[in-house]
Order: structure tokens, then C-alpha cells, then sequence
């Protein structure tokens, strides 16, 4: 659970102006039959007075017609929700994400389950949150920022995305080959008035929601090729920092050169081209939020099933 805001409005959170966002061509959405429909009526049964988003309308069209709710739910993947964190980010209205990508980072660190269906049920008891957001070059980003050779991995899951199990093998050679292929270490970070860690890739990522921390950074410098497929095994695993050829800290602001004018890098598993230094900052507590209760079991027990989804 996040730390509420200093100036909630009035009332229970289901009777604020609220309305529905919906990315049909995310991850998990594609899959399901009309979802904007089967969304609003979960959340409208959940106590929210949500209309059936508009069949047809793009994301901009649906943002034009939210202009006056104060609760904006959104469904998509981390791409929709980053969108999403830059439109509300000061504005004092609230996101409420759910979840209809192939990763669903926000919504994981902030305990939702990965079907939008039960996650939207959960919001019957939500309450008003504040999360941190982190910039590079001014984009905001809401869980990690990939910089340099390692956003391949990237681009390859966008590869096999759809193409079921006949989709990994061209990903796996296109994996090697970039893996395999030399260069040099191109990106650096200054840590200090004289010092600077120089890396084939930099990742940042935002601390757990509630946690008083800063940006972790991985500055990945691998000898080898099997340095690196080591290094992309944990990264996947979310383990990076365990490996010795990768240092480890923590930031609350960073700036990332290049020994070329742009890079490539990842905000939240979108692709960019930037142009360096690539600057990056931690805000803290900077997006207003709606926060479900705990379901992740504790001490042993199993979590009750949110309301309207059988146990």
C-alpha cells in the first residue's frame, strides 16, 4: 500500500467522477472478446459510475472524452500506463491501472492479479495512493529504463509476441547473435566530481512502492560472450545485481553518456531514440493513485479471492 494523499477529496472513492480507458490491442486484451464492456461492468458492479468505453476509439479520443473524471482507469500494457502516468502525473486526478499487457510491471508492484477482470473487482475497496515516477530526458517512466545494447532483449520479446511456440526459435538465434557479437564499452555514468563506471548497458529502476529508497542502477560490464547470456539469465530473473562483472548502487538522479550523440533505450519495454547524456531523476510520491488492499498471502496463508471472482 502506498501513503495516501495529503488532499483526497471527499467521500468514498466510488463516488468520484471516474471513467474507462481501454488499449484493445495490449497483451493480454487482443485476447479477450470486447473487453472495454466486460471491464465496465466489473467496475460498475465494484460501486464506479463507468460508461462502456467508445467501440472503435483510439486512445486519444478516449482521453479527450475523460477530461472531467477524477479516477481514470486504465487498461493496457506498461506502454498504455506509462502514457497514462505522463497525462495525470501533477494534475491531482488519479490513475487506477489495470492490467492488460504481456508484463504488467505497475500493476504486479502494486498487487494487482494479472486478469484486468478480478484485478477491476479489487477496486471495490481501493483507496487513495501516491507512487513515485522517475524522468529520462524529461519521459516519464514508472518501473525501469534500459540504456544501451541490452534493449535488443526488448525488441526480441516484441518479436515473439503472438507467435506462440513457434515464435522462440527465430527469437533465440536473433538472441545469440546479438549476444555473441563484439563491442565495446560504450556508455558511461558519472558517480562523482572524479569518477565515472563505464558499462555496455545501464538499467535503472524505480523502488518498490512505499519503499524510502532511490533509483537502483546496474551498470552491466560483461567480458565475454558468455558473460552476457549469464547476465541476460539474471537479469530476466531480476537477479543482475548478483553478478560480479555488474556494479550495483543507488541514486536518486543520473546522467548516462555515450561515446555517440544518441543511444537506444527502453522506458518501461517502449523503444526510444535519445540523444545523450541521457538524464535521469527520481520524483517522489509524484502520481496519484488507487490502491487495492494486500492480496499476496502472508504468513502462510492463502488470499481471499477479491469480490464477484469464485474462490
Amino acid at each position: 500500500m502506498t501513503a495516501p494523499p495529503p488532499e483526497a477529496p471527499p467521500g468514498p472513492v466510488t463516488s468520484w467522477p471516474a471513467c474507462l480507458i481501454v488499449n484493445p490491442r495490449a497483451g493480454n486484451l487482443s485476447a479477450m472478446d470486447d473487453p472495454g464492456p466486460q471491464l465496465a461492468a466489473t467496475l460498475r458492479a465494484a460501486g464506479f459510475a463507468v460508461e462502456d468505453p467508445d467501440a472503435g476509439a483510439d486512445l486519444d479520443t478516449q482521453w479527450a472524452r475523460a477530461e472531467g473524471a477524477r479516477i481514470v482507469f486504465v487498461a493496457g500494457g506498461d506502454g498504455t500506463l506509462r502514457d497514462a502516468a505522463a497525462r495525470l502525473r501533477g494534475t491531482g486526478r488519479y490513475l487506477a491501472p489495470l492490467p492488460g499487457g504481456t508484463l504488467n510491471r505497475l500493476c504486479t508492484r502494486l498487487d494487482l492479479p494479472n486478469d484486468p477482470v478480478a484485478a477491476a473487482a479489487l477496486y471495490a475497496a481501493a483507496a487513495p495512493g501516491l507512487i513515485d515516477t522517475a524522468t529520462a530526458n524529461g519521459e516519464v517512466f514508472l518501473y525501469q529504463l534500459i540504456i544501451g545494447r541490452a534493449t535488443r532483449l526488448m525488441r526480441f520479446r516484441e518479436m515473439q509476441r503472438g507467435g506462440g511456440a513457434g515464435g522462440w526459435w527465430p527469437l533465440v538465434q536473433a538472441l545469440l547473435r546479438a549476444l555473441t557479437r563484439p563491442f565495446p564499452r560504450e556508455l558511461w555514468v558519472r558517480l562523482g566530481p572524479a569518477a565515472r563506471q563505464t558499462g555496455q548497458a545501464v538499467i535503472v529502476t524505480l523502488p518498490e512502492p512505499n519503499r524510502p529508497t532511490g533509483l537502483l542502477l546496474h551498470v552491466a560490464r560483461p567480458a565475454g560472450a558468455v558473460a552476457r547470456l549469464r547476465q541476460a539469465w539474471r537479469w530476466f530473473r531480476g537477479k543482475l545485481g548478483e553478478d560480479a562483472e555488474v556494479s550495483e548502487r543507488e541514486v536518486a538522479r543520473v546522467a548516462v553518456h555515450g561515446r555517440q550523440d544518441g543511444v537506444r533505450m527502453s522506458l518501461d519495454g517502449e523503444m526510444r531514440l535519445a540523444r545523450t547524456p541521457v538524464r535521469v531523476n527520481l520524483h517522489k510520491r509524484a502520481l496519484s493513485v488507487l490502491v487495492v488492499p494486500p492480496q499476496r498471502p502472508q504468513d502462510g496463508e492463502r488470499a481471499a479471492p477479491p469480490p464477484g471472482v469464485p474462490a
